[in-house]
């Protein structure tokens, strides 16, 4: 059993038909195993690392292929312990909105990104759980120059590929990889941006 946990990306967001072309069908089909994939929308860092954990606690996994989203995403649990509250930038509820007015910054958002990466890169260790991951940031956007935190200089840890590099930039006009350039979510992979991240990872895994 093939696991993929990621944001919209791996979700397929804005494919006529996510269940057939998005890449974790097209990975799964062409390595010839069963897959499962529990990625949602909105979801953050926090939250894959969350869910990747608790699923892999309850169930075989042959081979983990993990999406990392925006780094300015996080998951709260409310004060109740009940449930867990997406804070989001474009988010207008009063949780985001407070969030990102008192207490976010980038250098919290990269280390928070690196321990996610941290602790996931562990538990398949520890459970000898073959893995690979992409993510949607740039390089740049992962390296706090002024005062790096001890979780961005672990040395131990695997580079991640950019998808957003891997389509050839941070812009989606004048690629064919997406589907709505100027989307207000701001646009997706279309079957083409799908089928090159399923040979980028097949290639690597």
């Amino acid at each position: 059993m093939i696991l993929f946990d990621g944001c919209s990306w791996t979700w397929g967001d804005e494919l006529e038909n996510k269940e057939k072309d998005r890449f974790s069908t097209l990975v799964s089909d062409h390595i010839g195993k069963n897959h499962v994939n529990i990625s949602e929308r909105g979801k953050s860092n926090d939250g894959i690392l969350r869910t990747t954990i608790e699923y892999c606690e309850n169930n075989i996994v042959d081979l983990a292929i993990i999406q990392f989203t925006k780094i300015s995403r996080r998951e709260i649990l409310d004060s109740k312990g009940e449930r867990y509250i997406r804070v989001n930038v474009g988010n207008r509820d009063d949780a985001s909105v407070m969030y990102y007015k008192n207490l976010n910054t980038n250098a919290d958002d990269i280390a928070n990104f690196y321990k996610n990466k941290f602790f996931l890169e562990h538990f398949f260790k520890v459970k000898g759980i073959p893995y690979y991951f992409v993510c949607l940031n740039q390089k740049k956007d992962l390296l706090y120059k002024r005062n790096p935190s001890s979780w961005q200089k672990m040395s131990d840890t695997k580079p991640v590929t950019s998808l957003y590099t891997l389509f050839g930039g941070n812009k989606y006009d004048g690629t064919p990889y997406f589907n709505y350039p100027h989307a207000e979510r701001g646009g997706h992979p279309n079957i083409r941006g799908h089928q090159k991240i399923a040979e980028h990872i097949l290639q690597n895994i």
